[in-house]
């Protein structure tokens, strides 16, 4: 990624913090902000919008990141102000350390830096995501 794309999304970042039992997000509440994990275990649980019978579970932990959804949201000039919904329920384990995006800003740095409408960058961002 461009560096000074990468300087404009860590002067956006806020840090955040969780206490251990926190829902962080619900599925089907809308995608407000990308999370970064730095410290901490996150639980991560989808019923596919409760269709019966389905049900994932997985975890998160330093280093991971959820919200991707709102990468799609941003890079799409026509996307307004129609924020995507979150597709699982999100549940810190243990206290945790993170630093948020919120939508807003992510989607000032896209337009600042039209790089990221380009197709090979899309392509990382959905092939990483």
């Amino acid at each position: 990624m461009d560096e000074r794309l990468l300087d404009a999304i860590c002067e956006h970042l806020k840090p955040c913090l969780f206490t251990e039992h926190t829902y962080i997000v619900r599925e089907g509440d809308p995608v407000d902000k990308m999370l970064f994990i730095i410290c901490g275990r996150l639980e991560s649980v989808t019923t596919d919008g409760g269709r019966s019978g389905f049900f994932n579970r997985s975890f998160l932990k330093e280093g991971d990141f959820y919200g991707e959804e709102l990468l799609t949201w941003a890079l799409d000039p026509k996307s307004g102000i129609n924020l995507p919904s979150f597709t699982q329920t999100v549940k810190a384990m243990r206290e945790v350390e993170a630093f948020a995006l919120v939508a807003e800003e992510l989607k000032f740095v896209a337009t600042q830096f039209r790089r990221l409408h380009s197709r090979q960058v899309q392509h990382t961002f959905r092939f990483y995501s």
